[in-house]
């Protein structure tokens, strides 16, 4: 606490910490480098093989490398791409425990070495928020942030699971139906929970009384900060809450650029573009991206495909006049098209959303088929299903849809409106500042305790 009473407003330090995919890090580097142009210090805390992927111009610190040494969280996340199967779902479920087991065990010592006065974690990675809630505890001047780089996954009775398309209900069905399905997820998710109710146990933290059953596991919403529970999104993305976290809109910044409109504009065609991607994970599924290109095309829209670099586009007969890249300026490209269609991803779907773009929704695993469900709700666009007959005639459909409801331009110009009004980066680095000097407020008249813990392992 004298750290931060002493240096917040000149600068703090934060540890920050990140989960190993790309969509996740990219808003989380973009939140790192605002926090550093304000004048404070970010570190991202991690595995080797987590921070390879970490650009240059960022503060690091490794940890864990007797638990996973190089090349071992890589092998492990190589099922993240393909989720075709239940031993894929299974290794998935085994990745986010031994994540969680790792930052329990050496993130305590790495915050001890670097002197730190806050810890700024993705909501995904529980672990890092049970470690800040201990240190909160025993130290009130200790900040925690928690932020969702992807769909908010805060438990309410009422909001479905993330890992669910299922509609917002607001009866005691719904409630019911909910309640059924997160002990389902907290059975599947079993070893994390036991990694978070151990370190629960170890920082002394308790859960309040008069809970649901599937509310008195320890699970990823008990690592959201109490004080400061951060969402680089949209409320409309999202159904009703009554606790929400705090809305910030889209986190970009223009450090990682990639070619813009310019660079395809000798490509085009006259026709309306129509934006198709299946993200930084899936953008090797070649014949599904053909299958939407081909339903963009005979809507008579000239497809943009995105893959990531993870197919040889050369390979595959694309429809007449498909421009097809590796990687694209997706806010700038976004900007130009007519319509959009998207895995479902978080990042991408929130873009679209700011650009003010309909979209066309085909979900393929993790939360998308929360975030389609999302959509449809907030009358942004159609969600089609991988699976059935001509994939690419379905996609035609739903893009018609789509480009001739009055109803969903008149959605979508709204929701453009509140991304357009939301504070995004500037508001969260006033968000950090606004609970540190809160913070100090509060500690000026209160004598602070001090516990001192015997960490779990030995520093590295």
């Amino acid at each position: 606490m004298s750290r931060l009473l002493a240096r917040i407003k000149v600068m703090a330090t934060y540890a920050v910490i990140t989960l190993p995919l790309t969509g996740h890090m990219r808003p989380m580097m973009a939140a790192v480098r605002a926090l550093r142009q304000a004048g404070h210090r970010a570190v991202i805390v991690g595995p080797i093989d987590l921070i390879r992927r970490v650009p240059n111009d960022i503060e690091t610190l490794i940890i864990g490398q007797k638990d996973l040494p190089e090349g071992a969280l890589d092998a492990l996340c190589s099922c993240l791409s393909r989720m075709t199967s239940l031993s894929d779902m299974l290794q998935m479920f085994g990745v986010v425990a031994t994540l969680s087991r790792l930052y329990l065990n050496y993130l305590p010592k790495a915050i001890e070495t670097l002197g730190v006065d806050g810890i700024l974690h993705d909501q995904l990675e529980p672990a890092a928020g049970i470690v800040a809630r201990g240190l909160s505890h025993a130290d009130p001047g200790f900040q925690h942030i928690s932020l969702a780089c992807a769909l908010p996954m805060n438990r309410e009775p009422l909001v479905p699971p993330p890992f669910t398309g299922w509609r917002y209900r607001s009866d005691r069905f719904g409630a019911w139906l909910n309640a059924g399905y997160y002990r389902v997820v907290n059975w599947l998710l079993r070893e994390q929970n036991q990694v978070l109710a151990d370190g629960a146990t170890y920082f002394g933290l308790s859960k309040p009384e008069g809970l649901e059953d599937w509310q008195q596991v320890w699970t990823v919403d008990d690592g959201l900060s109490r004080t400061l529970d951060l969402a680089q999104g949209l409320a409309s993305l999202d159904y009703p809450r009554t606790h929400p976290p705090l809305y910030l809109g889209p986190f970009r910044d223009k450090v990682q650029s990639y070619p813009d409109y310019a660079s395809i504009e000798h490509e085009r065609d006259g026709r309306p573009l129509c934006f198709i991607s299946l993200g930084s994970l899936m953008g090797g599924r070649a014949s599904t991206l053909r299958a939407m290109a081909k339903g963009a095309s005979d809507r008579g829209l000239q497809p943009i495909v995105v893959h990531g670099g993870r197919i040889d586009s050369d390979e595959v007969i694309w429809p007449s006049g498909s421009i097809v890249r590796d990687f694209l300026n997706q806010q700038d490209i976004l900007s130009q098209c007519s319509a959009a269609v998207l895995h479902g991803g978080y990042n991408s779907t929130t873009d679209a959303v700011a650009a003010g773009v309909p979209i066309v929704t085909v979900p393929m695993a993790f939360e998308q088929g929360a975030i389609a469900a999302r959509v449809e709700r907030a009358g942004l666009g159609r969600t089609v299903g991988l699976r059935g007959p001509s994939l690419s005639q379905r996609i035609r459909l739903a893009l018609g849809d789509v480009l001739e409801s009055a109803e969903i331009a008149q959605s979508v110009r709204q929701a453009r409106y509140e991304a357009m009004a939301a504070h995004g980066l500037p508001g969260f680095v006033a968000a950090v500042e606004g609970q540190a000097r809160q913070t100090l407020k509060n500690l000026s008249s209160k004598r602070v305790k001090t516990v001192t813990y015997d960490w779990m392992q030995p520093a590295e």
